[in-house]
């Protein structure tokens, strides 16, 4: 596998730039509770999505949207193994292994579904 330093270092300033943004908006706004939603935005997808969309095409692009729809979905199922193991087990550091090993097979499961359900629908048209 070769590693492309300008891609590579594209990616880390789309990346960054947007955490960064998103940690601004989290300081600002008084509502931690709505800020946390910045804390959750998607910045990896939307860095890959750019660099594929710049220098691929825009059905590579929308291929990586695709899957990241599955992580999404997955994330949705790792902030809900966090908090629940959070109040449940009581260590923070635990909690976030379980939950990102609750992210990894569920984003998994999902988009092995996500192409059962295509391929299916596929069938039938």
């Amino acid at each position: 596998m070769k590693v492309d330093i300008y891609d590579l270092g594209l990616r880390f300033i789309f990346g960054g730039l947007a955490v960064a943004a998103c940690y601004i908006v989290l300081q600002l706004v008084p509502s931690k509770s709505f800020a946390g939603i910045f804390a959750a935005f998607p910045a990896v997808m939307a860095a890959a999505v750019i660099m594929a969309g710049h220098f691929g095409s825009s059905e590579q692009a929308a291929d990586i949207a695709f899957g990241a729809s599955a992580g999404m979905m997955g994330c949705t199922v790792c902030v809900f193994v966090a908090s629940f193991c959070m109040q449940h087990v009581g260590k923070w550091g635990l909690s976030l292994v379980i939950a990102l090993m609750a992210w990894l097979v569920s984003s998994f499961m999902f988009i092995q579904l996500m192409h059962c359900f295509l391929e299916k629908r596929g069938r039938q048209v």
